[in-house]
């Protein structure tokens, strides 16, 4: 195959559509044994209508199986089409790119097994799609491995986090997008990695509904409002914020729905006081988790779209006491750009044919390959 280099050390590109299903972040990483480098980066956009489709689907029970299987067509060729343009703009060929990363679209994400119902976690997006159009082999499927081990099969940016802050770093690594998941490094070892709760999809919900907007800007208008203690109180009684790690959630619970069904009377309180209290749950419960499960405090490093929310990382400093909140770009990654690297190089992970012991992550059982090779 012609983009497999002998040494797999070079150009990767990484794939990262979120909860949020709002554009294709796409990143081209050039990654040795020592360095990992983000050389450009593009964001593709996705069709508006397929995006409300896509947030239906996450939610739904009621989406027939032929059109789960278009979709995942659909999203194949968008995947490809970002990949081809990053290409283009960089001035590569698909013989200059060793493999393309692609984490998918998550649709259904259940990692928790009861009786009867095996766990499960689902991300569309063809891989052979990908591989087809581009011309480079493709690594996708990054999760099913680790929920046949026992996982929770997120997160598994951790492993990617390690890499960033480096063999000897103690630190925190705070990602918020539509979920928030944290990392504690200590002395370059993972303690902990989980998803703290709700990022910022029910911030978002609450926009879209009551302001026409995809998100809250900066958080302005979040800060306009007034946090509303007991409401608070009652959202953070969720059984969720009480488990220990390692835990992992999604958009197909936290959502509008959750919303509405754990809130009595919501229409009680001025709309920017619900914005307010929203940012408030997301800092509180990320702060709260970090303070629980890390040995002592250090840094916490944001990145994802949270880490623009300027109230939301007023709040988090504000609950997090002596850690100091800053974001990525003082590891020298823009916070935009980490779960697209984070899947660029999981991607040479698996070319490279590393294993992972992600028990203090997942809890899955032994060490597990991530990810499943399209040959191009």
């Amino acid at each position: 195959m012609p983009n497999l280099a002998p040494n797999n050390e070079g150009w990767y590109i990484g794939l990262m559509s979120g909860t949020s299903v709002d554009g294709i972040d796409t990143a081209l990483v050039r990654i040795s044994a020592q360095s990992v480098y983000l050389e450009r980066t593009h964001t593709h956009a996705i069709p508006t209508n397929l995006t409300t489709e896509l947030h239906r689907l996450s939610t739904s029970d009621s989406f027939k199986i032929d059109r789960i299987g278009q979709l995942n067509r659909l999203l194949g060729d968008l995947f490809a089409e970002a990949s081809l343009v990053l290409m283009q703009e960089s001035g590569l060929t698909a013989s200059d790119i060793i493999a393309i990363g692609s984490h998918g679209q998550t649709i259904r994400h259940r990692p928790d097994a009861r009786t009867l119902m095996p766990a499960f976690t689902w991300q569309i997006g063809d891989a052979h799609t990908i591989a087809q159009q581009t011309g480079v082999t493709t690594v996708a499927d990054f999760r099913g491995r680790d929920i046949a081990a026992g996982g929770q099969a997120a997160p598994l940016a951790p492993l990617f986090h390690k890499a960033m802050l480096g063999s000897a770093q103690s630190g925190v690594v705070l990602n918020i997008g539509g979920l928030a998941n944290a990392t504690i490094l200590n002395k370059g070892q993972i303690e902990h990695g989980f998803d703290t709760g709700p990022g910022n999809t029910l911030i978002d919900a609450w926009c879209r509904q009551h302001r026409n907007r995809p998100f809250d800007e900066g958080g302005q208008w979040a800060k306009s409002g007034s946090i509303q203690p007991a409401l608070l109180s009652h959202w953070l009684c969720d059984p969720y914020f009480a488990r220990t790690p390692p835990k992992s959630t999604g958009r197909e619970y936290f959502n509008y729905d959750w919303l509405v069904t754990h809130s009595a009377s919501l229409n009680r309180y001025q709309t920017e006081d619900i914005a307010a209290t929203l940012t408030e749950l997301t800092a509180v419960s990320a702060a709260q988790s970090i303070i629980q499960n890390s040995s002592a405090p250090s840094n916490i490093y944001v990145c994802g779209g949270g880490a623009h929310n300027a109230f939301l990382m007023e709040r988090i400093q504000a609950h997090t006491g002596a850690f100091e909140v800053t974001t990525t770009q003082e590891l020298g990654i823009d916070p935009d750009w980490v779960e697209a690297a984070a899947f660029a190089w999981l991607a040479y992970a698996r070319i490279t044919g590393q294993r992972f012991d992600l028990g203090s992550m997942t809890g899955s059982d032994g060490e597990v390959p991530l990810g499943v090779i399209y040959p191009a």
